[in-house]
């Protein structure tokens, strides 16, 4: 199977727009068109699709040209090589904490246990009990990850229905904020930090991925991105969403959105809450989503863009290693904005500091991670011993 370079584009194009959201702070306006400005979707909703499409083109060709029974090994040493990447973080982040004191400063009230209780914060983060800030993706993964096989095997039995319609359930009890009995039976013990993203509720997004990935392996998506009507449609809500965005501010307090929050469904948050990806946030991402498929279909020029590429080939470590980065170089952007900003306008300024920080450090550092890796390979194979 050759190698899809779009989803490379994009999945290095997320890892940018990722970098510069977590990096910024709310009141830079270069944040203020990265994060969220086409609709209540960030970059995080098209980070988690992209990865389920990807795992669904490849663990399909594995199931068809591969013996089947090899996707559950290959899924379980992906699973393992995400969570690797995960406890080393979380070590790793221990350390930069422990190194500098305006750092650990900084960070006291986001990792809080990990710098107070270093032992328990990591035994209890190993079995994804303590998910801290930015720390909160990879468990997420990993759990997925391990679901592959049976959600493929189930896809090419045409049990497309019966996979579906369990992950809409999931999703609904999530969104719905459902409380299961069970649930709390399982995990009595006080829960430290599980994450900004529910797993139920974000399932789907992979879910739907996998599934996208298994239609394109057989070449089934074709009809479904050459329809003008869907697509019509799809660019309808998106542009309805996106103005209901910039005047949700005002409607929120006296129309029907409020109603609906509020009695609609069992949930004290609003329809677009992103932690249990609300029904709004939904569907403005199927939206935006198809709009984009659509274009990415019939217009493949420049989604070959060599950097993007190069960043999305290497996902994971370029995601992990922004993590280490964001840790590090945050603080001190933070005290660069105090001397030195430009207002834009009321709410937003420009800072000149944050943004050399940015695309001089930040950013060139990323393509970094993929060299390490395979350094570290490289002394991996020249250390294993020889055979005569």
């Amino acid at each position: 199977m050759s190698r899809n370079y779009s989803i490379d584009f994009f999945r290095g194009f997320f890892l940018i727009i990722i970098t510069i959201d977590h990096f910024f702070s709310d009141d830079n306006i270069i944040k203020f068109f990265t994060h969220e400005f086409v609709g209540w979707v960030s970059a995080a909703e098209g980070f988690v699709f992209l990865s389920g499409l990807t795992a669904g083109l490849i663990y399909t060709y594995k199931i068809n040209k591969k013996e089947p029974f090899n996707i559950a090994k290959a899924a379980r040493k992906r699973a393992w090589t995400i969570y690797k990447y995960h406890f080393v973080l979380l070590l790793l982040t221990l350390v930069i904490l422990a190194s500098h004191f305006y750092i650990k400063e900084f960070w006291t009230v986001r990792f809080e246990f990990l710098i107070n209780n270093p032992l328990a914060a990591i035994l209890t983060g190993s079995i994804f009990r303590y998910q801290p800030i930015y720390l909160d993706i990879l468990p997420m993964y990993t759990i997925y990850i391990l679901l592959v096989p049976v959600v493929i095997k189930s896809f090419q039995e045409n049990k497309y229905g019966l996979i579906l319609s369990l992950s809409g359930i999931l999703y609904a009890i999530g969104t719905c904020d459902i409380q299961l009995p069970f649930v709390s039976r399982l995990f009595p013990t006080p829960v430290y930090d599980t994450g900004s993203f529910d797993l139920l509720c974000w399932q789907l997004l992979f879910i739907g991925g996998l599934f996208f990935g298994f239609l394109m392996y057989h070449g089934k998506t074709s009809g479904l991105l050459n329809s003008k009507i869907l697509l019509s449609l799809a660019v309808i809500c998106s542009l309805a969403l996106f103005i209901t965005k910039l005047v949700y501010a005002q409607l929120e307090s006296q129309t029907l959105l409020t109603w609906l929050g509020k009695y609609a469904w069992i949930s004290k948050f609003s329809l677009v809450d992103k932690e249990n990806l609300r029904p709004f946030r939904l569907l403005n991402f199927a939206s935006l989503t198809f709009v984009v498929a659509f274009m990415a279909s019939h217009y493949k020029k420049g989604l070959n863009f060599k950097p993007f590429c190069y960043l999305g080939k290497y996902s994971l470590e370029v995601f992990s290693f922004h993590i280490l980065l964001i840790i590090v170089f945050k603080p001190f952007k933070e005290y660069s904005n105090q001397y030195y900003a430009l207002p834009v306008t009321d709410s937003l300024y420009f800072y000149p500091w944050a943004t050399c920080m940015l695309f001089f450090i930040l950013l060139p550092a990323l393509f970094l991670a993929p060299l390490i890796k395979n350094n570290i390979n490289a002394i991996k194979l020249k250390s294993k011993p020889t055979t005569s």
